[in-house]
């Protein structure tokens, strides 16, 4: 039996950042009420209740009563590797993983550790707290070329960059946010071979690796373990499932020195996840893969639907080979924070600026298809009709 998506998830009056008003209204300008209808299609969750086996589940172990001090389980680990094998055909050893809180977090703190002070590359556009990372030491941007709307990487000014600056570190977005390419095994075999050459060492963002709606493959940077050491992966299944509320994730890295200054340094800090989070990753690696394949199967869906729908104006679409956002540049529009505040007081469309994305963004918004469709079919009708008559 397959999982209703397209039923409206009630999210108001429980702190949703992406459906309460008040902060709506500090990030765009506006003024609506609680009840007040509005599309918000800019923060990278979803709409959907989760998994109703995951969720029994997640009852019946609160409901043991126990959420004191614990140890990490040989399950939790079991799980990720299963997964890995299962959806990715990637072997991972457990001792490779590292648990951890949230995987932007896990980011900050493993640059902290690795990179303070040092020289940090990151290409743009990226997720915006990218930049905050590598501020923590000295942060150097690269913008990837844009051809025929796919992001690319100029491998010849990545070499000038790595000699030029003597980056310590790349920050990697794989797959990307906001462009949602999933990078072949040859583009990122001749970014390993030259962070290899120059002893770069690769942090590399790979939350949304699962969400895989086109016919390419993810290819995992733990895939170039035995070539090159010096990688470490942040990931969980917050994307996945929607639990990013659980601030809960892993990292992992072949490297043995790096794990353990790694986890030498949270435990420093006194830094771990929450039990209940540790618990999610595992059930929902275990239990929730139906829910998973029928996810992919609605998002693919809402994401046709939506670039036909953009596909009648002059926008130009990137589409996605994973996630469920869409990155579309509207030709016409010179200031785009201007232009999405206009939207969003006009038509209560609520869509991701492109200057949230560092650099390289202007023209540029991020749509957030994981919705309900027929609410989403109605922010796009919106959203094009307004375009079309903007000046």
């Amino acid at each position: 039996m397959k999982n209703d998506f397209g039923s409206i998830l009630e999210r108001r009056h429980n702190g949703s950042m992406k459906w309460e008003a008040p902060y709506i209204n500090k990030r765009f300008h506006t003024h609506f009420q609680t009840e007040d209808q509005f599309y918000p299609l800019f923060i990278a969750d979803m709409d959907f209740k989760m998994d109703e086996n995951v969720q029994k589940r997640l009852m019946k172990f609160v409901s043991e009563g126990d959420l004191g001090y614990f140890h990490v389980q040989d399950s939790f680990y079991e799980s990720i590797i299963q997964w890995y094998d299962e959806i990715h055909h990637i072997h991972i050893n457990k001792d490779w993983i590292i648990p951890s809180i949230g995987t932007i977090t896990s980011l900050h703190l493993l640059t902290d550790l690795f990179a303070r002070d040092q020289n940090i590359l990151i290409m743009t556009p990226v997720y915006g707290p990218f930049y905050n990372c590598a501020q923590i030491g000295h942060a150097y941007k690269m913008p990837l070329k844009n051809k025929n709307q796919e992001y690319l990487i100029d491998y010849d000014e990545l070499e000038k960059m790595l000699k030029l600056h003597q980056i310590d570190v790349l920050l990697f977005c794989n797959p990307h946010n906001p462009g949602g390419k999933a990078w072949s095994y040859e583009e990122l075999n001749q970014l390993v071979q030259l962070c290899k050459k120059y002893q770069v060492m690769i942090i590399s963002d790979e939350i949304h690796g699962d969400i895989l709606i086109s016919d390419k493959k993810f290819v995992s940077l733990i895939q170039f373990f035995d070539i090159y050491d010096q990688i470490i992966v942040s990931s969980s299944p917050n994307k996945t499932f929607n639990i990013s509320g659980l601030s809960t994730s892993f990292t992992i890295c072949k490297n043995e020195d790096f794990n353990k200054q790694f986890n030498d340094y949270l435990s420093k800090l006194h830094i771990g996840p929450q039990r209940i989070g540790i618990y999610m990753i595992e059930t929902v690696y275990n239990e929730g893969k139906q829910w998973y394949y029928d996810l992919l199967e609605y998002l693919r869906q809402n994401i046709n639907m939506t670039m036909e729908l953009l596909e009648t104006t002059d926008m130009k679409i990137m589409k996605p080979d994973t996630g469920y956002l869409i990155w579309v540049y509207l030709p016409k529009i010179a200031n785009i924070d201007q232009f999405v505040i206009d939207l969003a007081n006009e038509t209560h469309v609520l869509l991701e600026t492109g200057s949230r994305f560092i650099d390289n963004y202007e023209g540029w918004v991020r749509i957030n298809t994981a919705t309900n469709s027929d609410l989403l079919k109605e922010a796009m009708m919106r959203f094009i009709e307004f375009y079309k008559s903007y000046k």
